[in-house]
């Protein structure tokens, strides 16, 4: 098959990363720095790293490995990542008990392999393509802005990983970092408002209120339980996966009038 006008394949990259608290960080900073080399937009390159984060998390937490093995193919027509390990299942644990995260990946990526280590055979690797769509850097310009969910929360990455999630999934979304941000950004109204209560101290309860009074769905999180004058549309207590906040979100998009406002024990 021909390449794309423009695109050239480049030489495969690989890394072995020794397992270690900051590894994430490392395998998220090697991939980041790759997808940005290669010219893909800031949201390609979001989801690069997600998909990246999530095997590789899989593999230290299940493969019980020294070392996790990051390769990276950029065949012009689009990125192949793959992600070893030296770990082995234990007797009666199918691939999909190695964590949810992997479903994950299956939902964001194309052609996903995944072979297994046994006993006696080990080394686990995950293999998945994420195609180029309109990612690369000087693609077309896109058409008319899809309704945006409106994402409110100060941790840069959960942010960026639940936003790049969501627009895999159909739900364009922009990321704030603050309240005062969050408050700037519904000043035209998104479709849906995800917003983490402890992000400015709290001040985002005043702006679930205002954001509810105006008819915007609102879904908070947090790790604590809800205060009392919360108002919001739906609840959700961290640590919460994407798919149940994706399920949320489908949900409270709906034209079922399943928006309205809930009350919160």
């Amino acid at each position: 098959m021909a390449l794309m006008p423009g695109l050239e394949p480049s030489e495969p990259v690989e890394q072995l990363f020794p397992v270690s608290p900051g590894v994430l960080a490392d395998i998220r900073a090697f991939v980041g720095s790759l997808a940005e080399e290669a010219g893909f937009a800031e949201r390609e390159q979001e989801r690069i790293v997600l998909l990246t984060h999530e095997l590789s998390a899989n593999a230290i937490e299940h493969g019980a490995s020294e070392v996790v093995g990051v390769r990276w193919e950029d065949t012009g027509q689009g990125v192949w990542i793959t992600v070893s390990d030296q770990g082995v299942f234990d007797v009666g644990v199918t691939p999909g008990d190695r964590g949810r995260g992997l479903r994950i990946v299956l939902a964001m990526a194309d052609e996903v392999t995944f072979r297994p280590g046994r006993h006696g055979e080990p080394g686990t690797v995950v293999r998945l393509r994420v195609p180029v769509r309109a990612g690369r850097a000087g693609a077309a310009a896109a058409g008319p802005a899809l309704p945006r969910v409106l994402l409110v929360d100060g941790d840069r990455f959960a942010g960026r990983s639940l936003s790049s999630f969501l627009d895999a999934e159909g739900y364009p979304t922009v990321v704030t970092g603050s309240a005062q941000a969050g408050r700037a950004e519904s000043v035209s109204p998104p479709r849906l408002a995800i917003v983490d209560l402890m992000t400015s101290d709290g001040l985002t309860v005043q702006l679930c209120e205002d954001l509810t009074r105006a008819g915007v769905p609102v879904l908070a999180m947090s790790i604590l339980p809800p205060p009392e004058n919360l108002r919001s549309s739906r609840f959700l207590r961290k640590p919460v996966h994407p798919l149940e906040v994706l399920a949320a979100v489908r949900l409270l998009t709906e034209p079922s009038g399943a928006a309205s406002e809930v009350p919160h024990a």
